[in-house]
């Protein structure tokens, strides 16, 4: 259980674990992927608490196969309980995307949610089937559109295409990963006009 935090960063399918966390529940799973490959229990609860790089790759390992199940009580619909890919974060909070926020009817003044990691390898194969939001688009009373942007995606939609910078030439880039390199390392805004040569 943690407090919730948006994270814009995320897309729909993803949730960020905070790492000491991931670390607990994920622990029986990692304890069984290290005895698989022949280190024995107690060694591998050892390489646990020590975070070390073997460890530290199974767990990753099961993360990847491994989604959590996500809910926040109490849970009224469908949509008040969903699956996702589990990404290692710092801090406390469980961070979500704002896109999939309505659905927990959360809105990140303190809410806080659980998360659980599926036992079985039905129970995740079923989770990563049925339960992750990109699996559940569309309402089933009226199949209209049940994630749609709102409140801080509104806003950067709006940066991103309204508010164009047009005092500045266009940036020229080979290519589209060039230019978003320039963005995360700060060079340009999402207001910046660009020019790809190969698109």
């Amino acid at each position: 259980r943690a407090v919730i935090s948006p994270d814009p960063d995320l897309d729909m399918d993803s949730v960020g674990i905070p790492e000491d966390k991931a670390w607990e529940i994920y622990k029986p799973f990692i304890v069984r992927n290290l005895r698989r490959s022949g280190t024995p229990a107690l060694r591998a609860s050892q390489l646990i608490a020590d975070r070390s790089t073997a460890a530290r790759e199974a767990l990753t390992e099961e993360m990847s196969k491994r989604p959590v199940i996500v809910n926040r009580a109490p849970t009224l619909h469908r949509y008040g309980i969903m699956a996702a890919w589990p990404r290692l974060v710092k801090g406390d909070s469980l961070k979500v995307s704002p896109l999939t926020i309505g659905g927990f009817g959360g809105d990140f003044d303190g809410d806080a949610m659980q998360f659980h990691v599926p036992a079985s390898e039905d129970a995740a194969k079923e989770a990563a089937e049925k339960l992750l939001p990109s699996r559940n688009l569309f309402a089933a009373s009226n199949f209209r559109a049940h994630y749609v942007p709102s409140k801080e995606f509104t806003v950067g939609l709006y940066e991103a295409s309204g508010a164009i910078d047009k005092k500045s030439p266009p940036k020229t880039y080979h290519t589209t990963a060039d230019a978003l390199r320039a963005y995360r390392r700060g060079e340009i805004g999402v207001d910046r006009q660009v020019h790809i040569v190969n698109h």
